[in-house]
């Protein structure tokens, strides 16, 4: 079995070994070594990435108990190989994973929720917990997280003999046969935990809690540590940079900037909405004459399909029979809605049988949409006498 040489080293990130089996594949080699620094996917984390013989590790994972490296290259089983694990990704991790720590240990201490999920990986990083917790909780665990973080505790990983461990109260999201490998932060937690860490929460740097959210009767917090923090630090910097040159506005003024754009949308939208309802009004009266109460009117309209209801609902202020209102959705696609007796149901059947139209309703009824040319929907409804 491979000896795992990050379980009481995280630091040393180029080693030497022996490749004790290979399957090699289609460009790629499945390798196991007598002894590695490369972290497999485990405990919610993504692996490490690096080197073998200057060939891209591009997976590392736990089959059968045995720690299996994928390679971007060939190599052969038996040969002396160098590893070289990316010592800035396994940085970034170890400041993540440290400060979920942190973190969860608060969060034990002060409301006595567990950690019940955890997920790592380059482009998410998420905490889960089996209880409720208020955007205020969060505020103050976050501030009490990083005042440990700053005070500089010691933090160090050992797996104590089975009479130590019966001794030992420490979280744990499972029951865990074997040896256990404990990570305790001075004054702070006690884990167990089977990823590299920092040796000190100094190391963390910074923690922030970047979205909290419900989820599965608990919450769910996204967060960002170190060096990761800092890239999301001047992402959010960036974005508010292009929003204020956007807006014309400082970015200390970007909130009462926008709410006032906000504000005119809206009444540029509700100023929109009356024009169009006078100008769909306009177009219903337009085909009222003295003989047409009994017609059967078919509308196109010039209108945004929302206003289907009103239209339909001042149509039947004129006329009596069968009404059918059409409004674009795009090119060569429109919804509609028709009212009018219990043959308007047989209309939509024929319109689904035509032209493929997706909808339904009561008899009397029906609204849908239809993907097909103008010309040829007024043809079809000519056909019924509605024009």
């Amino acid at each position: 079995m491979t000896e795992r040489l990050y379980e009481n080293d995280s630091y040393t990130v180029s080693f030497d070994a022996e490749a004790k089996s290979v399957q090699n594949g289609d460009g790629v080699c499945f390798v196991t070594l007598d002894r590695t620094f490369f972290f497999p996917e485990e405990g919610g984390q993504s692996c490490d990435r690096g080197t073998i013989n200057g060939y891209p590790v591009t997976d590392v994972q736990i089959r059968g108990g045995e720690i299996i490296h994928t390679v971007a290259g060939q190599l052969s089983e038996g040969a002396k190989v160098h590893g070289e694990v990316d010592w800035e990704y396994r940085f970034r991790n170890m400041q993540m994973h440290s400060g979920e720590h942190v973190f969860s240990g608060l969060v034990f201490r002060y409301f006595g929720y567990s950690n019940v999920g955890f997920h790592l990986s380059e482009n998410s990083a998420t905490m889960d917990y089996n209880g409720k917790l208020s955007a205020d909780d969060v505020s103050m665990l976050e501030e009490q997280a990083n005042r440990i973080i700053t005070e500089g505790h010691a933090i160090r990983a050992w797996v104590p003999s089975k009479e130590e461990l019966a001794g030992l109260t420490y979280r744990s999201k499972k029951e865990i046969d074997g040896d256990v490998r404990l990570v305790e932060i001075e004054g702070v937690d006690l884990c167990a935990c089977c990823v590299p860490h920092v040796r000190s929460t100094s190391e963390i740097g910074f923690l922030k809690i970047v979205s909290l959210e419900n989820y599965k009767g608990g919450v769910r917090l996204s967060y960002r540590c170190g060096l990761r923090a800092l890239e999301h630090y001047r992402e959010c910097l960036a974005l508010l940079g292009t929003t204020g040159r956007l807006l014309s506005a400082k970015q200390e003024d970007i909130p009462a900037t926008l709410t006032k754009v906000l504000e005119d949308g809206r009444q540029l939208s509700f100023r929109l909405l009356e024009a169009e309802r006078k100008l769909v009004s306009g177009q219903i009266r337009s085909r009222f004459g003295v003989d047409a109460r009994d017609a059967k009117p078919l509308f196109f309209l010039t209108a945004d399909p929302g206003i289907l209801r009103f239209a339909m609902d001042e149509a039947e202020t004129y006329f009596t029979g069968i009404c059918v209102v059409m409004a674009a959705q795009g090119e060569g696609r429109f919804r509609y809605l028709m009212e009018g007796d219990e043959s308007v149901a047989a209309l939509q059947k024929e319109l689904k049988g035509r032209f493929g139209a997706k909808g339904g309703g009561a008899s009397g009824s029906v609204s849908g949409s239809v993907s097909a040319s103008g010309e040829a929907l007024r043809e079809f409804f000519a056909e019924h006498g509605i024009q």
